[in-house]
């Protein structure tokens, strides 16, 4: 008797709905384990998140203006309307964060330095610019090479949780490296606390223009390329942004952008 009540109508439609929240419930869990947000279901919110960290002039909150600036700002928002269809929704945080935001689910997508560490934790798209890592030093030093920085007692700042963090860590041996977050790397190089300071040479050309008495180092310890980071299994949105990439290249838009913003040593990927 008590098999048969196990079979009334009810007991079965109590037992199917259940199963069918328990699969429910799995599905979600192992979206959210994949990565995150479909293509599809941005294009139904209309907008993307953009994590973001300060690295001027490349990206950067204007302060007359409000809005985030620079050449990797306008090359974000146009792959995001005309390659996603979407409207930016800009989220800050900082070079650490950069893609453990895309793991906590902060933000949805971010413009970084594509490197292994990075690529453990989120997927990189294909990279639309390519820059080398080097030195900013005074004029007055009497340093040749970044090699020569690499001496007990020489000090060199960096942008704490940047690519120019991970890359510049590898190579220096013997010089201290001062982690600090990117405005106060310059600060430490302008004030004579450090004897370098260490970042990609489009920025540090840019740096060198307009701080006159520097000089960037000819020579590069290391090599990267720009591109976007997006959430672990996030193929569409992945695939989108690598399809219009190799439009806009092709276009030209990438050249134009780096010409626009006078980014000496910054070329297409």
């Amino acid at each position: 008797m008590s098999i048969r009540s196990n079979d009334r109508p009810g007991r079965r439609r109590a037992l199917a709905v259940a199963g069918a929240l328990a699969i429910t419930a799995n599905a979600l869990w192992v979206g959210l384990a994949v990565g995150g947000p479909t293509l599809d279901g941005l294009r139904k919110a209309g907008s993307i998140r953009i994590g973001w960290a300060t690295f001027k002039p490349m990206i950067y909150a204007d302060t007359e203006t409000g809005r985030i600036a620079g050449m990797w700002s306008e090359m974000t928002e146009t792959m995001v309307s005309e390659g996603l269809g979407l409207k930016p929704q800009w989220v800050e945080g900082t070079w650490p964060t950069i893609v453990t935001g895309i793991q906590s689910h902060k933000w949805d997508v971010s413009t970084a330095a594509l490197t292994d560490a990075r690529s453990e934790l989120a997927d990189p798209t294909s990279p639309f610019v390519k820059v080398d890592y080097t030195m900013i030093v005074k004029d007055g030093s009497p340093v040749k090479s970044w090699r020569d920085l690499d001496q007990p007692g020489r000090k060199i700042s960096v942008s704490q949780g940047s690519s120019t963090d991970q890359v510049v860590a590898a190579m220096v041996k013997q010089a201290t490296i001062v982690r600090v977050r990117q405005e106060q790397a310059l600060l430490e190089l302008l004030s004579g606390k450090v004897d370098a300071e260490a970042a990609t040479r489009d920025y540090g050309i840019q740096m060198a223009r307009g701080y006159p008495g520097h000089r960037v180092l000819p020579d590069a310890f290391g090599s990267t390329v720009i591109g976007w980071y997006v959430p672990k299994g996030a193929d569409d949105l992945r695939g989108a942004i690598n399809a219009w990439i190799q439009t806009a290249q092709k276009r030209g838009l990438v050249r134009h952008l780096i010409d626009k913003y006078k980014l000496e040593g910054a070329d297409p990927a």
